[in-house]
């Protein structure tokens, strides 16, 4: 996998891996869009390589083809998550980067983070990556996408855990 110097690409990948064992562990489908600057340098990896939106679900959405472009983004993205239930229920999650990346310093180090998302790769959903990020997520902080918001569920989206999982009670 190519990848640049300054790139998300290993911080968003190990979001990717934490949304997509999310949805694995509730039973659930899970769209995810990342939302580039204008200015972000994927758009310009995309055209010179030729990458659409419908190349990249071609893949598996954990798969090193479908995450590859990812590697050149060097942008806050925002991420929107959309969860929906076998009953139909929706949940929308949205947030930047930024903002998990302060939550969780370990993701502005590049070898941490592609330490973290090789060992998920390993070891699935029992990795400390998967334990740790998706404690977050576990509270139903979001938006609902019905017309009934829980308002208590998007408060508590500002009281997320504040793990770190290169501490070796993780390992």
């Amino acid at each position: 996998m190519v990848e640049l110097k300054g790139s998300n690409g290993p911080a968003i990948s190990c979001i990717v891996f934490m949304v997509d064992s999310l949805a694995r562990d509730n039973d659930a489908k899970v769209t995810i869009e990342t939302l580039h600057k204008d200015d972000c340098r994927i758009f310009e990896h995309m055209k010179e390589n030729d990458i659409t939106n419908d190349t990249i679900g071609e893949h598996k959405p954990t798969s090193d083809d479908a995450l590859q472009h990812l590697y050149s983004c060097d942008c806050d993205t925002g991420i929107e998550t959309v969860f929906t239930n076998p009953g139909g229920e929706s949940l929308l999650v949205t947030f930047l980067l930024s903002e998990v990346k302060e939550r969780h310093p370990w993701l502005n180090d590049e070898e941490k983070a592609r330490e973290m998302l090789d060992a998920a790769k390993e070891s699935g959903d029992e990795s400390p990556l998967m334990q740790t990020l998706k404690v977050a997520f576990t509270k139903r902080v979001g938006t609902r996408t019905d017309l009934s918001l829980d308002w208590a569920a998007i408060e508590r989206a500002h009281d997320m855990a504040d793990l770190d999982p290169t501490d070796k009670r993780f390992n």
